[in-house]
């Protein structure tokens, strides 16, 4: 459990003093290389990763392609929400976008760690909060918005973001090819 992640769980929860000897041995903090596979499809999603630095991708493979769902930068939390409670087998991969350092916590220590530090259900449903609700804004965005227009949108928003990701992984995201996307940020250039 790292100092980051204390910050993080107070920033959310202020009143809040975690009890860091009773929460240590729950988490787990690890180093990870670029592209490191956390999870594989079909693997069992046995946890949930919290990025100290980095960045992590969530993604599926498709006709021999990936296809990104959603990042992961500092202080977000990542794993396969779909399998991480009901313990079948997961349908989305986690990797790392570049050499990162993250703080995991297993299922069953998550589930401990609810039961004997209950203020820990309130971060983790602002998380889980922020989470369906950055998934539903994307949804629109990507509903509503040209392909130029949601570019845009992250070249302004996010502009670290964007030299952070390789365009092979945006253009994923974006639902193009990486010729498209290179083509959309001369366009925006020109």
């Amino acid at each position: 459990m790292t100092e980051q992640l204390i910050r993080h769980i107070q920033q959310l929860l202020p009143d809040f003093i975690p009890p860091r000897e009773e929460m240590r041995s729950l988490f787990r903090t690890r180093s990870v290389k670029k592209e490191e596979l956390l999870l594989e499809e079909a693997m069992l999603c046995n946890d949930i990763y919290f990025v100290n630095r980095g960045c992590l991708y969530l993604f599926y493979n498709y006709n021999n392609r990936k296809e990104v769902i959603h990042f992961a930068l500092e202080n977000w939390w990542l794993t396969d929400y779909k399998t991480f409670g009901d313990e079948n087998p997961s349908v989305y991969a986690i990797a790392a976008v570049e050499d990162s350092e993250i703080t995991s916590i297993s299922r069953k220590d998550y589930e401990q760690l609810l039961l004997h530090v209950p203020m820990m259900a309130l971060y983790f449903n602002k998380i889980h909060e922020r989470a369906y609700g950055a998934a539903l804004f994307k949804q629109k965005t990507y509903a509503t918005l040209s392909k130029e227009d949601f570019y845009r949108y992250f070249s302004t928003t996010y502009p670290a973001f964007l030299q952070r990701v390789p365009d092979a992984l945006f253009a994923s995201y974006m639902g193009v090819s990486t010729e498209q996307l290179i083509a959309i940020r001369q366009a925006l250039i020109s």
